[in-house]
């Protein structure tokens, strides 16, 4: 009787929840939506040699503001083409950072400021995954995870904080549905989006009183269209050689198997890509341009995002249950961002 009692309050909790979660997703509709005046304001756009990156850095120049993006190779196709369109494309691998690391990019900021051009947004796009068990993956694979995409994010942050703080600006994180729900295969990648999410929230609760704001954005389920599996393939091999022996033992098979998915379908996903659809390119303007933007912003539709909520709220061992039964990757189909 508790047990089923205990059941009933869940239920309950959970309608309860949905609703105030449906009434908050459509009070978000009716917020205010003039905009900040470009002209007079710079970007600047982290990771930029292609996906998100790329594409946020063209549209924000078209949104009128001057922008600065970073690449780790300046002399890609995409960094030209940013380049031919009017953006300042500087160098900046966010690995293995040293005290001169943002010396060009804080050279271009002074440059710009030399025109009456303030810095304003940061948004930080620049990130790398490794999809498979976290027991496959080599040291290397999980530092590279961890200091691109929080670490390095924290360091970037840091450095333009000042600026931003003074100029009441913004900064924009770019998170994901794993910094919602941890899933297998996603063990450092989650590991890093969550402490994306903490950091955010940290962050908007220092920033807020003295007039600056950040906003989180969470592109939903695109892999294909940004590149950050490109090399998924090439890194399962090279976890396979090196697996201790109990791991290639249990795993071998499975991760020779994964390694040919990968290989037959994100072949070729690094190259330039397709520009990102009007959702998702309405989510980054809106959190950069926006006065009074949304603390975040999903470009999943709006079940998925009430059921991502939703499972925030539940008991681990409920979410447990429903991930196992793949419930996650349900969910997430129908949010292609193509």
């Amino acid at each position: 009787m508790a047990e089923h009692y205990k059941m009933m309050v869940w239920a309950a909790g959970g309608v309860a929840a949905g609703m105030v979660l449906l009434a908050a997703h459509s009070w978000r509709r009716l917020r205010g939506r003039r905009e900040v005046y470009g002209p007079s304001k710079v970007v600047v756009v982290t990771g930029c040699d292609s996906g998100i990156g790329y594409n946020v850095a063209l549209n924000t120049l078209e949104w009128g503001c001057s922008v600065v993006a970073t690449c780790l190779d300046p002399d890609g196709e995409a960094p030209r083409r940013l380049s031919e369109a009017g953006a300042v494309v500087v160098k900046l691998d966010l690995r293995h950072l040293q005290q001169d690391a943002f010396k060009e990019l804080l050279s271009a900021l002074n440059s710009l400021k030399d025109d009456d051009k303030d810095l304003w947004c940061l948004v930080n796009n620049a990130g790398v995954m490794t999809y498979a068990h976290c027991e496959w993956q080599t040291k290397e694979m999980v530092t590279s995870q961890v200091e691109v995409n929080l670490l390095g994010l924290i360091q970037v942050t840091k450095v333009l904080l000042p600026t931003l703080r003074r100029n009441k600006g913004r900064v924009v994180m770019v998170s994901s549905p794993a910094g919602q729900v941890a899933v297998p295969n996603m063990t450092v990648y989650a590991a890093t989006k969550w402490g994306v999410e903490g950091f955010s929230h940290a962050l908007r609760r220092e920033l807020t009183p003295q007039g600056g704001s950040v906003v989180l954005v969470r592109p939903c389920n695109l892999p294909a269209n940004t590149g950050i599996l490109a090399l998924n393939a090439a890194h399962l091999k090279l976890m396979l050689a090196a697996a201790p022996p109990e791991t290639r033992e249990d795993f071998g098979v499975a991760m020779m198997e994964a390694e040919q998915v990968f290989r037959e379908h994100f072949q070729g996903s690094d190259q330039l890509p397709l520009p990102l659809n009007d959702r998702l390119l309405a989510c980054f303007r809106s959190a950069i341009m926006n006065q009074n933007p949304c603390l975040t912003y999903s470009a999943a539709p709006l079940p998925v995002i009430l059921s991502l909520d939703l499972l925030q709220l539940l008991p681990y061992n409920w979410v447990d249950f429903l991930v196992a039964k793949n419930f996650y990757d349900f969910i997430l189909s129908f949010a292609r961002n193509k």
